[in-house]
């Protein structure tokens, strides 16, 4: 019965499907299993004998999909020591050959550089370590992480798995639906009649098995269904996407609290530990007068006394010090003065924290058994051990130190996962795994926090889990700029396509680390990283001593990027074929203007584009209408930056200096008034006998540029308050040529 199921919901005749647990070493199978199907659901009642038994219920739905609800249950009189849950298919074919069949996972790009893997492929031969960054405290791939099974990484992935063939447009999905207690990953090869086995393991985190006391029931839940777009890395999780959202209707992912406003950052564009009381004060002034949408002051590591002597992070463990922990010589005043002033000054205050505590701390030397042991991985560092109940009553009044006394109302957590995403052994303790630790750590950090306050993952870089959105406010999937470095940017660059390729935006922001003046850039890398920012509504973090640039020539491109952010909205790759090809998407677009959230609205463009060259010489990139899904007809790009427009009716091509990029509006040419930009958030539109009314959601100083219907014009305009608006008319704003904003309307 039970593999009749799954043949009618993957529509595989051959497929085989066999449960089974391991335990204390050994893998178990079912003495006797009960079946009953009512309609579309299948109970099966497992017992393994020793009284250890599962009842497992399977719905199919839709999208050719099923759901399956695992119940593990001791109901025996001792702990047992339970390893895994295991479900395996065999028999599986997409009709091809089996050197093309393949896996896509999130971790793919993240650990290897690839899209697709052949299922026969050896992971170990794979494998690219890029040595660590002690800045970015990351590398691709760290030791230990790489492994037969695949899901298995401490990379927070986006949890579901396609497995199919490059000829076939038919794919099998497996996705998580729980992350409360277990955590999926998987084992694929080939048996001797050339189909695929494809194995399921629900397993514990940071453990190598937890107990299971007489009478506990654990739960696990996950989704299998098939896809006909597999060929289509947009569309490959549609149907499993679709169930998750209605598991994750509550999360704070979900709400705006990282969408439309921003976040100042004190780490990034060269300032790491170079902080002060009256130097942050001095900023926070200068962007509550100048960037409106940024709402947010967030101290980085440099506020420890311990950090500076030592030059290395120190977060969580500072609190061991008290307040002798704060470095007086930045902060004279202490935490709690500074971030009132922050208050005062029209910001919001927030504070990072770092997870990993450095062995040469106070806490370290003090309680060196409140540690685990990752020197694999960060040999000078290492996690609380939580699974001890002494580390976690230290880990709570840290917290009321850091959050509560400090008054901070955001924080940053950084070197967080560690002692819960590990899949490796790590925690002394087994009664509980990682996960279930997870959950009470960000619940415990969520209840100093305000409803409206956000917090942010670090590292390690979160490959777009949207488990984590139930706590977690947006993700960090881009590994830090720094002062400007060209190799993060492109790592970044093909990390997040993976992640924006899932379209679960709205279930979790995604972060790419910040924009800003990027001295360390070349100007056109620089814009490069803001253009790439913005397209793909990640641009959550800002940083720099932006008072110090003011009159530079960056601060007004970085003004007008900045004007509506719009972080999480849907984002489109252009023409990207992901079977043939493992470099990073050119084309990155969105439907509506990068300068207002409005949306459907006539006189706004249809689509703002963003073109990116990562090679090392100057290239030609080209785009279609149907590419950026629209119907025929006649359109005008206009290069946001160059202040150009091109017309055209089927496609445009425009050239990209090496480490370039471009951002074009696209708008249609139907004679109406249609605006082009703003670096002044638009708030409303509307067309009046007049022309068309632009309110502004700030005060402040506007540049606009529109399309009269005949002629290209520049606006400039003084919003008093917001709500403020002008009116633009044909023949009414100022047609000029000026330095980086020459305006023309060349010939097709």
């Amino acid at each position: 019965m039970t593999d009749r199921f799954f043949k009618t919901v993957l529509d595989q005749s051959a497929t085989a499907c066999a449960f089974g647990i391991r335990i204390g070493g050994k893998e178990l199978f079912p003495e006797r299993v009960e079946a009953s199907e009512n309609g579309g659901r299948l109970h099966l009642a497992l017992t393994y004998g020793n009284g250890v038994a599962e009842d497992i219920f399977l719905v199919r739905g839709a999208w050719n999909a099923c759901t399956a609800v695992r119940r593990f249950r001791n109901n025996s009189r001792e702990t047992l020591a339970l390893e895994e849950l295991i479900c395996n298919f065999t028999g599986l074919t997409f009709g091809g050959k089996p050197e093309d069949d393949y896996f896509y996972h999130l971790e793919n790009p993240r650990m290897y550089v690839r899209y697709c893997i052949g299922i026969d492929e050896d992971h170990f031969q794979l494998c690219r370590d890029s040595g660590y960054d002690p800045v970015a405290g990351n590398r691709w791939s760290d030791p230990g992480t790489i492994h037969k099974r695949v899901g298995r990484s401490p990379y927070q992935p986006f949890p579901a798995i396609l497995f199919s063939n490059k000829k076939s447009s038919v794919g099998i999905v497996h996705g998580t639906l729980s992350q409360k207690v277990f955590y999926h990953c998987y084992e694929l090869d080939h048996t001797a009649d050339g189909r695929i086995r494809f194995a399921v393991y629900s397993a514990f985190k940071a453990m190598a098995f937890r107990n299971v006391k007489p009478g506990e029931m654990l739960v696990d839940e996950w989704y299998l269904g098939t896809t006909d777009e597999a060929g289509n890395i947009e569309k490959i999780f549609d149907g499993y996407a679709a169930v998750l959202r209605r598991k994750l209707q509550a999360n704070y992912g979900k709400s705006d609290i990282n969408r439309h406003s921003m976040v100042w950052g004190s780490w990034n564009d060269g300032i790491f530990r170079d902080i002060s009381a009256e130097r942050l004060l001095k900023t926070a002034r200068y962007i509550k007068e100048h960037f409106p949408t940024v709402e947010w002051m967030q101290i980085d590591d440099g506020y420890a006394v311990e950090a500076g002597k030592n030059k290395i992070a120190h977060g969580l463990g500072m609190a061991f010090e008290g307040p002798d922990g704060i470095d007086k010589a930045k902060f004279p005043q202490g935490m709690t003065d500074f971030y009132n002033k922050v208050r005062e000054a029209g910001l919001r205050p927030a504070i990072w924290i770092g997870g990993l505590c450095p062995k040469v701390m106070p806490i370290f030397k003090a309680h060196p058994e409140w540690f685990c042991n990752y020197d694999v991985r960060v040999p000078n560092q290492a996690p609380l051990d939580v699974s001890k109940p002494e580390v976690r009553e230290y880990m709570e009044k840290a917290l009321d130190m850091l959050l509560v006394e400090f008054g901070c109302e955001g924080m940053k957590h950084d070197f967080w996962s560690y002692a819960f995403e590990e899949s490796n052994p790590l925690l002394s303790g087994h009664e509980k795994s990682g996960y279930e630790y997870r959950r009470w750590w960000l619940e415990t950090i969520r209840r100093r926090l305000p409803g409206d306050g956000y917090l942010q993952t670090g590292c390690d870089i979160v490959m777009n889990n949207p488990f984590l959105g139930e706590y977690f406010t947006n993700y960090r999937y881009g590994i830090d700029i720094g002062n400007g470095k060209w190799e993060n940017v492109k790592t970044s660059f093909l990390w997040g396509a993976a992640c924006f390729a899932t379209h679960t935006g709205d279930l979790f922001v995604p972060n790419s680390d910040s924009v800003g003046v990027f001295p360390g850039l070349t100007d056109d890398e620089a814009l490069f990283c803001i253009n790439y920012c913005l397209v793909t509504g990640s641009m959550v973090e800002i940083s720099g001593y932006l008072d110090t640039y003011d009159g530079n020539p960056r601060m007004a491109y970085l003004r007008k990027a900045v004007c509506c952010p719009n972080n999480g909205q849907e984002i489109f790759l252009a023409g990207l074929d992901y079977r043939t090809t493992d470099k990073a998407p050119e084309k990155f677009f969105f439907k509506g203007p990068f300068f207002s959230l409005l949306r459907g609205e006539k006189n706004l463009p249809l689509r703002t584009l963003g073109l990116f060259n990562l090679e090392d010489e100057d290239r030609n990139l080209s785009v279609t209408l149907d590419e950026l899904g629209l119907p025929a007809g006649s359109y005008l790009a206009w290069n946001v930056w160059k202040g150009t427009a091109t017309p055209f009716d089927g496609n445009f091509a425009s050239p990209i200096p090496a480490h370039g990029s471009a951002l074009y509006t696209i708008v249609p040419l139907d004679g109406d008034i249609q605006l082009l930009d703003s670096d002044l958030k638009v708030s409303e539109v509307e067309m009046t006998p007049d022309g068309l009314r632009v309110a502004f959601a700030f005060a402040g100083k506007a540049a606009l540029n529109y399309w009269d219907g005949q002629t290209l014009r520049h606006l400039d305009f003084d919003s008093a308050a917001p709500g403020d608006a002008v009116v633009l008319k044909s023949e009414q704003g100022e047609v000029r040529i000026g330095v980086g904003n020459k305006l023309h309307f060349p010939e097709k």
